[in-house]
C-alpha cells in the first residue's frame, strides 16, 4: 500500500502512488538485491519471485514461474547461484528478453512447447531428455542445472521435472509426491494420469548411472542416488490411485 493521509472534513484518502521494492528477498538463496533509494514518503512493494529447486542425485531442476522483463533482475542471482546453463520456457510467445539469461552463458530453449494442462508429446518427451543427458550426463562440469518455466510453474513445467525423476529411477507416485512437496498446487489430474503410466527409456538415466557414467565422467559407484519408495502401501501400481488424489468424477 501506499502512504495515505485523511482529509478533514472529509472522508477521502490521498495515496502516494507505490514504487517497486527496495529490497528483494530470494526464497532460495536468502540474497538480497538492493536498488537506489526511493524517496522518503514511498511504500515499497515486493515482486513476486516463485522459484522450486529440485535437486536429486545427479539432477538439478529449478521450477519457475514465467517472469517478466521488469522482475527477471530479481531471479538472475538465483539461476547463477544454482549454476543453471539451461532454461526452457514452455509458456507461448516471447514473454520476456533473453539476452540478460544470453549474457551471463545461459541458453534458453523455445522448441519444448505443449497446450496448458496438457502433457507433453513424444516428440516433447524426446527433447527434453535429450537436453537432460547433454547437462548431467555429457558433460565434464559437475553441479549444472535445468531451470524451466511455463505460465505459474505448476503444470508443464512440473511435468517435465517428474518425468526426469522417474528416467533417473523413482517410482511415479513418489515423483509425483516429491513434485507437490516442493510446489504446491503442482499437476492436474491429466498430468498425473500420463505421470503414473509413463515408461521410461531402456536406456535412460538409470542405465548411465548403471554404467558409472555422470557428468561425461566414470563413476565407480553404480548405486542410484534417488530416493526410494518406502512407507507402507507403496507399489508401482496403486488401484484407484486418480481417483483417492482427486475423488470420483
Amino acid at each position: 500500500m501506499g502512504q495515505a493521509n485523511k482529509l478533514q472534513p472529509s472522508s477521502f484518502l490521498a495515496f502516494f502512488i507505490p514504487h517497486s521494492s527496495l529490497v528483494i528477498p530470494h526464497p532460495v538463496s536468502n540474497a538480497n538485491i538492493s536498488h537506489p533509494p526511493f524517496p522518503s514518503h514511498t511504500t515499497l512493494l515486493m515482486p513476486r519471485v516463485s522459484i522450486s529447486p529440485i535437486h536429486v542425485g545427479d539432477l538439478n531442476f529449478l521450477i519457475l514461474d514465467c517472469p517478466s522483463d521488469a522482475v527477471l533482475p530479481a531471479y538472475m542471482p538465483v539461476l547463477e547461484e544454482n549454476h543453471v546453463t539451461d532454461l526452457v520456457r514452455i509458456c507461448e510467445g516471447s514473454p520476456y528478453n533473453i539476452k540478460p539469461l544470453n549474457d551471463v552463458g545461459i541458453r534458453v530453449h523455445d522448441d519444448m512447447k505443449f497446450t496448458d494442462g496438457t502433457a507433453p508429446g513424444k516428440d516433447v518427451v524426446a527433447r527434453w531428455l535429450e537436453l537432460n543427458d547433454q547437462v548431467f550426463f555429457n558433460s565434464p562440469e559437475k553441479g549444472r542445472c535445468i531451470a524451466v518455466h511455463c505460465v505459474s510453474g505448476i503444470g508443464r513445467a512440473p511435468v517435465l521435472v517428474a518425468i526426469s525423476l522417474i528416467e533417473g529411477g523413482m517410482d511415479s507416485l513418489d515423483a509425483i509426491a516429491y513434485i507437490r512437496k516442493v510446489r504446491r498446487g503442482a499437476l492436474n489430474r491429466n498430468q498425473v494420469a500420463f505421470l503414473d503410466g509413463y515408461k521410461k527409456r531402456k536406456n535412460g538415466f538409470a542405465a548411465k548411472k548403471a554404467a558409472g557414467i555422470t557428468n561425461g565422467a566414470t563413476n565407480s559407484s553404480t548405486s542410484s542416488s534417488l530416493p526410494a519408495a518406502s512407507g507402507p502401501g507403496i507399489e508401482k501400481k496403486k488401484t484407484g490411485f486418480i481417483s483417492k488424489m482427486f475423488g470420483k468424477k
